[in-house]
């Protein structure tokens, strides 16, 4: 008996480490799929992390491509031009680069002959040019050769006014008149002050090499301080025109809109065929523009792809060539995606399309013109109607897709363009000021910029000389005011 009670002992304690063993095991397998667990919510994670990290990689390498390309351009590349088709591009590329110089069989082109003659001079020989012999007769031949030039040092005018008094008998004081071409209480005359501001907002040149030219070539001695003074002056005369063209802009048919960074600033441009305005705001958002346009609008706005553009009530037209740009991008940053570049280039071409339909819009439409707008429009819908795989792209069907009205208005009118090249033509100018002069530091300044560019811009468009506009309009504001609105 002894002995079994031994043996059942013996098994029980087996038993009990065999129970403690298991036990220990149990929670180390606990412990081990916890763990497994944690990693692969760790994989996924990092997984994810590689993914946004690689695509975050590709879109910074199309901007490298895309600004190595604007860098280091070569001078044989021809810019690239979205209207045109995908076989035009590859036949430029097997054609011979153009010869500078006018075409085969056109008439060559030179200045003309000038209508007077200042100074006439006989060219006679006394020696040979080419032997240096003296032996010389003067033949029956001759040749009349013109030559315009500029005097130097140009002269300048001093003007005195001398002022007779009358005594008005009507309202009983006396009184004075006005000579042509004077500016009471100014020592420096209109055509001073109008090339001045003809230099500064015209040609790009800084206050301090206005004074420079101003002195060197014309001996007009004047302070670069006087050179702000002299556009605050003309901005007095000309803000009441700038109201003017602004609430023009307001009630127009069709307007360009643009923006560009202006010193901590942003001027925006809004123009069309007849009047330009610039207007300088704090920020590039929705509330700049309601400053400047109101919310709502009456006319076809076209513009960029902004977002500030969304919330203005009104018919709207999107540039096509920056959604071309746009479009060109993504087809290099999804090149690993077969399925995506296909949806992309068949987006690209009813695009190019609807481009070159709009082209083609002028007084008498294509007799096509109906079935070619309705098979563009169709074939544009039926795409954005596609869900892509790719998350980015998903993202940027769906925000093209709630824009498919504003890509075809320019379908419906004739006189709205499919894209916005006016209104950074008219920003061009501002764009040159800046890299030049900065921009603008104080809030005169910026009136200055928002008042003279405007007019001036303007009455380029009317055909008009900006300088004798800028020196008619200090001299006479009423036929400066006829000759713009």
């Amino acid at each position: 008996m002894t002995g079994f009670k031994d043996l059942k002992n013996h098994d029980n304690q087996k038993v009990r480490e065999l129970y403690e063993l298991h036990r220990k095991l149990r929670k180390e397998s606990e412990r081990i799929v916890r763990k497994n667990r944690r990693y692969e919510k760790e994989i996924v994670h990092l997984r994810g992390t590689i993914e946004s990290l690689r695509l975050d990689l590709k879109d910074l390498m199309v901007q490298l491509k895309e600004f190595k390309e604007m860098i280091f351009k070569k001078a044989s590349k021809r810019k690239w031009q979205p209207w045109k088709k995908d076989d035009e591009d590859d036949d430029e590329k097997d054609k011979k680069p153009k010869k500078p110089g006018r075409k085969k069989g056109h008439k060559g082109k030179t200045r003309k002959k000038p209508d007077r003659v200042d100074i006439h001079q006989d060219v006679l020989l006394k020696e040979c040019p080419e032997c240096h012999g003296k032996d010389l007769s003067l033949c029956q031949r001759y040749e009349d050769h013109y030559q315009e030039d500029i005097i130097i040092p140009a002269k300048t005018e001093v003007t005195r006014f001398r002022h007779h008094y009358y005594w008005c008998k009507c309202c009983r004081k006396t009184v004075h008149g006005k000579g042509v071409g004077e500016l009471p209480g100014s020592f420096i005359g209109p055509r001073t002050k109008a090339l001045a501001s003809y230099m500064r907002y015209h040609m790009s040149v800084p206050y301090r090499k206005v004074k420079v030219l101003l002195e060197k070539v014309f001996g007009m001695e004047v302070d670069m301080s006087s050179c702000v003074g002299f556009d605050g002056q003309i901005r007095a005369r000309g803000e009441p025109l700038y109201e003017d063209l602004l609430g023009s802009m307001k009630n127009s048919v069709w307007l360009n809109m643009d923006e560009t960074g202006w010193k901590g600033k942003w001027l925006w441009c809004m123009g069309n065929m007849e009047s330009v305005v610039f207007a300088i705001r704090s920020g590039r958002g929705q509330k700049d523009l309601s400053s400047i346009l109101g919310d709502n609008y009456r006319g076809v706005m076209i513009s960029d792809l902004l977002g500030a553009y969304n919330k203005i009530k009104c018919r709207k037209q999107r540039c096509l060539v920056h959604l071309l740009r746009l479009l060109k991008k993504w087809i290099i940053y999804f090149d690993y995606d077969k399925r995506t570049v296909k949806y992309l280039e068949e987006l690209k071409k009813v695009v190019k399309g609807i481009i070159a339909l709009s082209n083609s819009m002028t007084d008498k439409l294509p007799d096509d013109f109906i079935d070619r707008k309705a098979d563009l429009v169709g074939r544009l819908r039926r795409l954005l109607n596609k869900e892509q795989k790719i998350t980015k792209a998903e993202k940027f069907r769906k925000r093209m897709l709630g824009r498919v009205e504003e890509f075809i208005t320019c379908l419906d009118y004739v006189e709205v363009c499919a894209h916005n090249n006016l209104a950074e033509r008219n920003l061009r100018s501002s764009v040159i000021m800046r890299k030049i002069t900065h921009g603008s530091r104080s809030e005169k300044g910026v009136k200055n910029h928002e008042v003279l560019m405007s007019l001036i811009q303007t009455a380029k468009l009317k055909q008009q000389n900006p300088f004798e506009y800028l020196q008619m309009l200090m001299t006479d504001p009423l036929a400066a005011e006829k000759a713009i609105l």
